[in-house]
């Protein structure tokens, strides 16, 4: 591994190898995605650059390319595949939902029969692949292959069926490669079997990213229950990670909504981690991590509680008595003890004195020039006339005031 862009580590260079070598599974992708977040940003500079300087240097002329002087392995298939990636819509965002304003996104994908990728290419543009560009994601499979490949035929070509519309503008350039070469189109049984495998695959996959998440997250609970705020936080986001490659594939309706619910979980988990007393303590993130708790799960109250602490300790009372109340105004959540805890608290608790009690209540409850926003909220109201009872005496009633 000679001349290795300054302070880049062997590790790094080993994930990325492993990616441009087109190598299957996710550990390749998460690998190096870790190893990215411990890097000092001069060194991924370097890396950046000495990518970007390879990828100019290898850049082939595929029109004036002389095909007909490669090599071709004998017993290799390769596939040209067309892969659904997503719905872009007017302002270029990708998703994996559609929209009456969006539209599909492809990619054209060129593997040989151990799965490895030769080519992979997307226009960049919303809608179907042209002839030319699948025309020209065969030849840079060809001539310029993805690292370490080099040029060469395979034996058999075989066309996806779905791209069978294009077979008469590939047919002049496949027919002049020499022989053996051949190629020809996927049969229906074929697709068939590579759709049932894909699915199978799919679902052990989902169901094997899920049970990791689940570990991780365990194992986070324990670091948290020690008050192990960095190995709690490094496991939350392992757990995560997890639920992020499920997420990207296709789970069923029950396994998304078990996605979602232990995103929240695990964002909540994490921003309780962040909000640890002590050194390290980050309320910045812990809010961040929150918002994506409740967003994941609308209805989750601890992801509404540790976004209101966040709030409290970055000085946004404000803020924080609006998540409350706004968690409180939802009919599952009205009667929760630790969200009525906690806005209780963000007002600094009930008065203790007559007078003071007494205008709390009107500005809460009564005037119409106060604070509105928990007027609503019969627990809340509930507390604070059984507080106006203990002050001033069993008759008392916010109504009376």
């Amino acid at each position: 591994m000679a001349n290795l862009p300054p302070g880049t580590t062997p590790e790094l260079m080993a994930s990325i190898q492993g990616i441009l070598s087109g190598y299957q599974g996710r550990g390749g992708l998460d690998d190096i995605m870790r190893h990215l977040s411990t890097q000092d940003p001069s060194v991924l500079e370097n890396l950046v650059n000495a990518v970007a300087s390879a990828e100019s240097s290898r850049q082939v002329d595929l029109e004036n390319y002389d095909y007909a002087s490669l090599p071709v392995e004998q017993s290799a298939t390769w596939v040209v595949q067309l892969v659904h990636m997503g719905y872009q819509d007017a302002t270029g965002r990708v998703s994996d939902s559609g929209s009456p304003e969006s539209q599909p996104t492809f990619q054209v994908f060129v593997y040989d029969e151990r799965g490895t990728y030769r080519a992979a290419d997307g226009s960049g543009q919303p809608g179907l692949p042209s002839s030319d560009f699948l025309l020209t994601a065969i030849k840079k499979a060809i001539a310029s292959p993805i690292p370490p490949f080099r040029p060469q035929l395979p034996e058999v070509l075989m066309v996806a069926r779905k791209l069978q519309a294009h077979t008469a503008a590939l047919k002049p350039f496949l027919d002049s490669l020499p022989r053996p070469f051949t190629w020809r189109l996927e049969t229906a049984e074929e697709e068939e079997e590579v759709a049932s495998g894909v699915h199978r695959e799919n679902v052990a996959g989902v169901a094997k990213d899920i049970r990791s998440a689940e570990s991780a997250k365990e194992r986070g609970n324990k670091a948290f229950a020690s008050k192990n705020r960095e190995q709690a936080v490094k496991l939350y986001t392992e757990a995560i990670e997890s639920l992020n490659d499920a997420w990207a594939q296709k789970s069923s309706d029950a396994e998304e909504r078990k996605i979602k619910s232990m995103f929240a979980v695990c964002y909540s988990n994490r921003a309780a981690s962040h909000l640890l007393p002590g050194e390290g303590q980050d309320a910045k993130k812990a809010l961040d991590d929150a918002n994506n708790a409740v967003k994941y799960n609308p209805d989750y109250a601890k992801g509404y509680y540790r976004k209101a602490k966040a709030q409290q300790l970055l000085a946004q009372t404000s803020g924080a008595i609006d998540t409350l109340t706004s968690a409180l105004s939802k009919a599952n959540l009205a009667g929760e003890k630790g969200l009525n805890d906690a806005l209780v608290e963000a007002y600094g608790g009930f008065p203790q004195t007559e007078n003071e009690l007494r205008q709390f209540c009107l500005d809460k409850f009564r005037s119409e020039a106060g604070d509105k926003r928990g007027r609503n909220l019969s627990e809340f109201r509930r507390r604070a006339e059984v507080r106006l009872q203990e002050v001033l005496g069993p008759q008392a009633s916010i109504d009376g005031l």
